[in-house]
């Protein structure tokens, strides 16, 4: 079996379950060491062989609700690493608690920020404000040289200009790393539920549209560079564990609903805190899902998360002949993806439809 690349962690606690987000996560706060106890376990039962990860995320829910502690707990087992992140929460983002996790090994930030405007922050159900987002980034940059920011786009009632003047002010400071998220509706979610209703109004699919790649253009002139579809790095500062994903190499999901990918193996934690800490301390693997990917299903999940980057994949990964039938010729004619350099990637126009580009060569296969 070939080694784990990285290890996530899944913080499945908020102190407020925000409207949009259709993540697992509880608005609750059971004790840090119960958690940290039953992450370490589930350790343990899974990969007791392996000790190092070369990259490491803690993700959520709010990771950054846990003490510096629990951090040093769980990074103390997993031996040496090159990139360690933590996703913020503005409220959180002291100067205190953050020299504390860079000490217990952490040396990269993904702060939460998602808007700098007041009125998109009330409309997406965030508590923090602008001037709490900014004073958060600087704390961050006077402690980490390594931070990423998240940004909302396509909130209710906001403009393409607006969120690209949050852009330019975003990139006014010295951050590495920025990823660009359209609000997305989930069904399930409250905010699903507001929008139904009619209580949310949302931009047009082209005031979207245009907030995206006005931001392509803004970042690339500031010297970022689009490695992904969603997201920007000054080079070099490309997120080492997301490009784990994209390249479907093998990753190890700790925590309540956490996945986990092994040689073709798919795995999925229960989502749901009670039910994992039950069954870890009867000694079983607390798995929900396990789905086995081989032979073409396996390489249609590497074409499928390959494509996301803007390198693309190799062309030799799709079956002679593949770029001459007729709807695939298409989607090359249009713009939609492109041929260089012995790989297949995504045009300009594919980049915003992404999905429905990917599916179309799927379903060409």
């Amino acid at each position: 079996m070939s080694e784990y690349k990285g290890l996530y962690i899944h913080v499945p606690f908020c102190r407020r379950k925000c409207p949009y987000c259709d993540f697992y996560s509880e608005a609750k706060r059971p004790s840090e060491r119960e958690f940290t106890k039953l992450i370490l376990t589930e350790l343990s039962l899974i990969s007791p062989e392996f000790s190092q990860f070369p990259t490491v995320y803690f993700g959520g829910g709010t990771p950054s609700v846990l003490p510096p502690s629990s951090f040093e707990a769980v990074l103390s087992k997993v031996g040496q690493f090159s990139e360690v992140t933590v996703e913020f929460n503005p409220e959180d983002a002291t100067t205190g608690k953050l020299k504390e996790l860079k000490e217990a090994g952490v040396n990269r930030i993904s702060l939460g920020i998602q808007s700098l405007s007041d009125r998109a922050l009330t409309a997406l159900g965030r508590r923090n404000r602008e001037r709490d987002n900014l004073k958060a980034l600087e704390n961050a940059l006077s402690v980490f040289s390594n931070v990423s920011v998240d940004l909302i786009y396509g909130a209710p009632g906001q403009k393409p200009e607006e969120f690209l003047k949050d852009l330019e002010r975003i990139t006014a400071y010295p951050v590495k790393h920025i990823s660009l998220y359209a609000l997305t509706v989930y069904e399930g979610t409250p905010f699903f539920e507001m929008v139904e209703k009619g209580q949310v109004e949302l931009p047009s699919e082209e005031e979207v549209r245009e907030a995206y790649y006005g931001a392509v253009e803004l970042l690339k002139s500031r010297g970022f560079t689009h490695y992904e579809i969603s997201n920007f790095a000054i080079k070099g500062f490309e997120s080492k564990h997301n490009l784990i994903y994209w390249r479907l190499e093998n990753y190890l999901g700790l925590g309540p609903s956490a996945a986990s990918f092994r040689d073709g193996v798919y795995r999925k934690n229960v989502p749901d805190y009670g039910r994992y800490g039950e069954l870890l301390k009867r000694g079983e693997l607390p798995t929900e899902e396990r789905e086995e990917f081989r032979g073409r299903e396996l390489l249609e999940l590497r074409i499928t998360m390959g494509m996301r980057l803007i390198e693309g994949v190799e062309v030799g990964l799709f079956p002679e002949g593949f770029f001459e039938r007729e709807r695939v010729r298409e989607l090359l004619e249009e713009g939609y993806i492109e041929l260089a350099g012995g790989r297949v990637k995504l045009g300009e126009k594919g980049l915003f439809v992404s999905n429905a580009v990917i599916g179309e060569l799927l379903s060409n296969f």
